[in-house]
């Protein structure tokens, strides 16, 4: 496959937070561009949050708006490549859409992060470069989700922590419909109200937004808010997973995977 006949779409659902863009989409663009050397076009699925970001920087594009624009720049294939976490609903979505194209492109698309235990494994791996998990130190790995998708995902990831032997890891849901109660259920397992131990929040999420800071600590009825209520000592950076370097790989893998 060759860069002449190829271009790469860069999918996510957006942001109109521009540091959050700056730190997480774009580098993973660059080094997508540098790593394949072909062109790459940056797409938000949301088209409300394109056309907004598009107010204030330029080149962000909906599904169609790249679809068309790799018709017109005389492209034959294109590589969707996903930052989505899971194969969920923003990824059954985006394929919809890209069907309307197959008459008029040979697109192949990319998996999710997460998408088998496999794939899972490779998280806490890449996850283990990136912070130390330590034994007396407590985590929720917080994802946002939807239950009637991601919920398969989420138990693959927390049998590969509990693999490595991280019994002090657990992975919740926001959208489960006790997402606190599992928490608090975890951390009474693990006598954290009687040790005063630390409970550190990690989000799974690729580039930072505002939705899920409204439901993580925007509020007195976010998450960490109601866990530091219930006497939790909740510790929260709000860090996308795509700031940092070793994760931003797997998306090189992922085009790989695809790529004849």
């Amino acid at each position: 496959m060759s860069s002449k006949d190829t271009i790469i779409i860069l999918a996510s659902v957006g942001t109109t937070i521009i540091r959050a863009k700056e730190s997480t989409y774009d580098l993973i663009m660059k080094e997508l561009a540098d790593y394949s050397g072909m062109e790459v076009l940056q797409v938000f699925t949301d088209d409300h949050a394109a056309h907004a970001m598009n107010d204030n920087v330029k080149n962000i594009y909906t599904v169609e708006e790249a679809l068309e624009k790799a018709i017109s720049l005389k492209y034959s294939k294109v590589i969707v490549v996903p930052v989505f976490m899971t194969k969920g609903q923003l990824y059954n979505e985006l394929k919809s859409r890209l069907d309307f194209y197959l008459d008029r492109l040979d697109i192949k698309m990319a998996d999710s992060v997460l998408y088998d235990a496999d794939s899972c494994r490779e998280f806490v791996e890449i996850f283990e470069t990136i912070r130390t998990i330590k034994p007396e130190k407590n985590y929720l790995f917080v994802e946002h989700g939807n239950p009637y998708y991601h919920c398969a995902a989420n138990t693959y990831l927390q049998k590969a922590f509990e693999e490595k032997g991280y019994n002090n890891v657990k992975v919740i849901q926001l959208k489960e419909r006790d997402s606190f109660g599992q928490a608090v259920s975890f951390l009474k397992e693990r006598k954290a109200d009687e040790t005063g131990a630390q409970l550190i929040i990690v989000p799974i999420i690729v580039a930072w937004g505002d939705y899920m800071a409204d439901e993580l600590y925007n509020s007195q009825d976010s998450f960490v808010f109601r866990l530091k209520n219930a006497g939790y000592r909740a510790i929260f950076t709000g860090e996308g997973l795509g700031e940092f370097e070793q994760f931003r790989k797997i998306y090189l893998k992922r085009l790989d995977a695809v790529k004849e």
